[in-house]
């Protein structure tokens, strides 16, 4: 497993010029004491659950992040909304400072949204964080929000306690930190964002899985349509066409 200490170093071998690490995790620890365990929705009256994803572009010498939010709902099973915004990026990326970069994109495009789901679910992580502040936690914190973190690969922690199709994932202290769910051969990665516990996030997500999707169908959709919008702008980068793509 590794450890806080490992993550630490990798962090100042690629932080930027002015950033303090120990700055960086005070503030982490501070926000991550903020977040709430508790269900603050029903889960049988949750209908509107929001995706968000994001992708990256380079257009000259500057990245950007093309970040979407699906809102889909369960009742009638189908895409309601979603908005697409492309943000500039400035923050490279660095394990365990993931919501530095991908914040406030995220932020911008899920206020562009004109309902406001029940649950938001994040790809990434939550609680499954070496200081418990993946960018599900942060921004669940941040916006007030009910959020979940849904990663495709495990950041922190080890598998234990396995059962059929579910694990725990265990920190280095011991603490159960999320759940690995068995997606056919693989599994996904769910953790606590705010707002909401495990165990009714376990069981939100495994009501947003299908048969054949890998990812719940939010996320899912808003994967899809990152990629999608990546490939047109890098198609009409040349046609100077960026601005008013979106």
């Amino acid at each position: 497993m590794k450890s806080r200490d490992y993550y630490d170093r990798l962090a100042k071998r690629y932080l930027p010029p002015g950033y303090k690490l120990e700055k960086l995790r005070m503030i982490q620890k501070l926000l991550a004491e903020k977040v709430r365990e508790v269900n603050v929705c029903n889960l049988d009256e949750v209908d509107i659950v929001c995706g968000l994803d994001l992708a990256y572009v380079h257009i000259e010498d500057r990245e950007y992040g093309i970040v979407c939010a699906v809102n889909y709902s369960i009742k009638e099973q189908k895409i309601v909304e979603h908005v697409c915004t492309l943000v500039e990026v400035s923050f490279p990326y660095i394990p365990t400072l993931l919501s530095l970069r991908e914040m406030r994109p995220m932020i911008i495009a899920y206020k562009k949204l004109r309902m406001k789901p029940s649950v938001v679910l994040i790809d990434g992580h939550g609680k499954a964080h070496p200081y418990r502040l993946g960018i599900a936690a942060h921004f669940g914190v941040v916006m007030n929000v009910p959020t979940i973190g849904v990663a495709k690969s495990l950041l922190y922690g080890e598998l234990r306690n396995c059962s059929e199709d579910m694990c725990d994932i265990v920190d280095e202290f011991g603490d159960v930190i999320g759940k690995a769910l068995q997606v056919g051969k693989n599994y996904i990665y769910v953790s606590v964002g705010n707002l909401i516990s495990l165990e009714t996030a376990v069981k939100l997500v495994k009501k947003l899985m299908t048969p054949y999707s890998k990812m719940p169908i939010p996320i899912l959709h808003a994967h899809n349509l990152c990629n999608r919008y990546k490939k047109e702008v890098l198609k009409n980068i040349k046609q100077k066409l960026i601005t008013d793509f979106f």
